[in-house]
């Protein structure tokens, strides 16, 4: 069974575009690394201002990932932890979005799962 997942994470402002290209390009090879984890789309949505300060920084780079995957969870839990480590990543989110899912969950059977992996420590 397929499973679908968005990867966000937010990104230190004052990086470069092209560091950010290089720090998202290094965490995308480590995703499809095992060749289980498939990224099917990725968006960069540059500097945008945060809801609220993240280690009183009021603006953060986004950028997603939207991945398949068949039974790869492992190395998407990997890169969590990495990004977790990483003093340039602010903050990131890891959801699962199976169709299957949020049609069961529409018609009150199941919850959508979603699993958030953490904010970076400070």
């Amino acid at each position: 069974m397929t499973r679908t997942y968005e990867l966000v994470f937010i990104a230190d402002p004052r990086l470069s575009d092209e560091d950010t290209v290089q720090l998202s390009d290094g965490f995308g090879e480590m995703l499809v690394a095992d060749g289980k984890i498939r990224i099917t789309q990725e968006e960069s949505w540059g500097k945008r201002r945060l809801a609220y300060p993240i280690r009183k920084f009021t603006e953060g780079r986004y950028h997603i990932y939207y991945l398949e995957s068949d039974g790869g969870d492992n190395s998407l839990a990997e890169v969590g932890q990495r990004m977790l480590q990483n003093e340039r990543i602010l903050r990131h989110l890891v959801v699962r979005t199976d169709r299957d899912l949020k049609r069961a969950a529409s018609k009150g059977k199941a919850p959508v799962q979603s699993t958030v992996l953490a904010e970076a420590a400070s």
